[in-house]
């Protein structure tokens, strides 16, 4: 038993498996080309083309790989130095507070700020300023990016440049900065204040500021030295000129940024730009951006350096577009030779495979040289040619077939609409005999005649538009007399399109179905519109009345309705094929049927009489 279950857990799993296989191998059949140019093809794709494609790929992003990591090395050999350039102007500018401690003039000035007359204070305010200057010349070589301003404990304000207004020694004292300077506070270290027109030291750029007091013997603080450092211009000054959007950035621990080499270029900082994902030096790929960056101690700032990588690597993408065309050079000819050799193999199956393609597009009129070829194909050959003859026979003698039979069919449908209004009219006339009795039996007559005469001739399928308007307007002087003329009918038409070439009875089911269903229940006068005109190349034949609708007139006439319409939509697709068309379109108030057929003009050979169409027939 447990054999038995064994073998036939086996034979499930192998026809499963059987069946996985197969639906793997239909799938992979899409996929494997069954042509020999493009086995070929493939085979060069895959062992060729593909491995070199590959190994120029990785040489190239090697390259720049190595390109990366030394342009990175020189960036931060570059921003150490700026770096500690930058940690060099705030060291000795803070050292300059002991040179101005050690000024016998400068601190005699300021410990007595009332000791000379208004002139003299003039000239000392000035003396001060020229050794502030003669300090910016001495130690920052001329140079100078720092600025000094200096409080004593009176009213004097003494600067190192020309504010943009006066200051006010009141409103600086009041600061607290300045207030804990005066109480001997240590301030030691270097903040950052904004300069520009609400500045209250009246200077434009911001500043990197540190104050300090002077003491005198007693150890009381009797002036207060604010000195600033530009950063911004000395950032502007240190870098290199910047090229390719080359972009140099001071920015703090949380990535607010101070000041900028460019300010029309942007830089997306890394995120989180802090203390603890940077280093104190480093270099980060970032948006197709290398960004070099190197921390200032004595500020917890960052001074980052952009560089975009499509700059960077310009040339080694010239020498991959390089690589990549000798490459499709090089398939470009070995496909072309593939393509001659597998020529020369396949050119006879492609001979026959372009004449059985010509057969089809030439309606098998093509037929293949048979002095061109011997033996196997010989025979070959003239099967074939045979077998188009057949075919082109059988199909002549069944189109012949089917053009009887839509001849046949095409009369019949004509035949049954006759009948039908045949009936209809002599009842009219019966009525009219025997309610009436009066001279109007004779013009009805009259106009049927008409009409059974243009019906009984079947060997004219399109009559010219004037005679089909002649017919519609018969049709309507039987149907106005039927109902008393309770309702009007209207023509247009251009003149010139009295020749053109209509299907004959194709108005008179579309008043008929205007009359019949249209009108059979409203209280209003009943209307009519007819209108004929050239669209482009079509002939467009409208018939509007202002009946109870499509969707009314279905409903209050019964069954039956529509039989006519049916009738003429089936000559027209018989007639014109898909150029002739019929369309139902329910409108506010009646119905809009339109007909729309190819525009055929025939006039007639010889002048002659023409007929008499009335534009408008109306109420009288």
């Amino acid at each position: 038993m447990l054999v038995s279950l064994f073998l036939i857990n086996k034979q499930v799993y192998l026809t499963h498996m059987k069946i996985i296989r197969g639906q793997w191998t239909m799938k992979l059949r899409y996929f494997i080309p069954q042509t020999l140019k493009y086995k070929l093809f493939l085979a060069f794709l895959l062992v060729i083309l593909l491995p070199i494609i590959i190994l120029n790929m990785t040489h190239v992003q090697k390259f720049e790989t190595l390109m990366r990591e030394q342009v990175s090395s020189q960036n931060l050999e570059q921003m150490t130095t700026i770096t500690s350039s930058l940690g060099s102007l705030l060291s000795v500018s803070e050292k300059t507070f002991t040179l101005i401690e050690q000024d016998s003039f400068v601190t005699a000035i300021l410990r007595n700020p009332e000791a000379a007359g208004s002139y003299a204070s003039f000239q000392q305010r000035q003396k001060i300023e020229e050794k502030f200057n003669a300090i910016n010349n001495s130690v920052f070589i001329a140079n100078s990016y720092v600025y000094y301003t200096v409080l004593d404990a009176e009213d004097h304000v003494y600067t190192s440049y020309g504010p943009t207004h006066i200051l006010s020694h009141a409103a600086l004292s009041a600061m607290p900065v300045i207030q804990d300077a005066f109480l001997g506070k240590s301030l030691s270290k270097w903040q950052l204040e904004e300069g520009g027109l609400t500045s209250a030291f009246g200077i434009q750029p911001s500043l990197l500021t540190m104050y300090k007091g002077l003491r005198d013997e007693n150890n009381r603080v009797y002036a207060v030295v604010r000195i600033g450092v530009d950063y911004q211009s000395w950032l502007r000054s240190a870098i290199p000129s910047p090229m390719n959007d080359e972009l140099y950035v001071l920015a703090s621990a949380e990535g607010e940024i101070y000041g900028r080499s460019n300010t029309s270029n942007a830089l997306a900082l890394p995120n989180p730009m802090n203390t603890l994902g940077w280093e104190p030096t480093g270099s980060k790929v970032e948006n197709d951006h290398i960004i070099s960056y190197s921390k200032i101690p004595s500020l917890n700032w960052y001074l980052v350096k952009s560089i975009p990588t499509k700059y960077l690597f310009h040339k080694v993408n010239q020498l991959q577009q390089s690589y990549f065309l000798t490459t499709l050079i090089i398939a470009g000819l070995f496909i072309v030779m593939t393509f001659l050799i597998s020529t020369t193999i396949t050119r006879p199956l492609q001979l026959l495979q372009r004449k059985m393609s010509d057969v089809v597009k030439r309606n098998l009129k093509i037929q293949l040289p048979e002095e061109s070829y011997k033996g196997e194909i010989l025979t070959f050959i003239q099967a074939f040619n045979k077998m188009v003859r057949d075919v082109e026979s059988l199909l002549n003698r069944l189109k012949e077939e089917e053009r009887h039979k839509e001849a046949m069919r095409f009369q019949m449908l004509l035949s049954q609409m006759n009948p039908h209004f045949l009936l209809n009219t002599l009842n009219t006339v019966k009525w009219l005999a025997i309610e009436l009795g009066n001279h109007q039996i004779p013009e009805v007559c009259e106009s049927l005649g008409k009409l059974l005469e243009a019906g009984m001739r079947l060997d004219v399928d399109l009559i010219h538009l004037e005679h089909e308007i002649e017919l519609a307007q018969r049709y309507i002087r039987i149907q106005q007399l039927r109902y008393d003329r309770e309702f009007d009918v209207h023509i247009t038409f251009d003149p010139e399109l009295r020749h053109a070439l209509v299907p004959k009875l194709s108005l008179q089911p579309l008043i008929e179905n205007s009359i019949y269903h249209g009108f059979a229940k409203i209280e209003r006068a009943g209307s009519i519109q007819i209108r004929v005109q050239k669209q482009e190349n079509k002939l467009v034949i409208e018939v509007e009345d202002n009946g109870v609708g499509v969707s009314n007139a279905a409903s209050t006439t019964g069954t039956g309705n529509g039989i006519a319409l049916k009738n003429l939509e089936e000559r027209l697709v018989l007639l014109f094929r898909k150029e002739g068309t019929l369309a139902i379109a329910s409108m506010p108030i009646g119905t809009l049927v339109r007909i729309c057929i190819p525009f055929l003009l025939s006039p007639p050979y010889s002048k002659g009489e023409s007929l008499h169409v009335d534009s408008s027939l109306g109420r009288r």
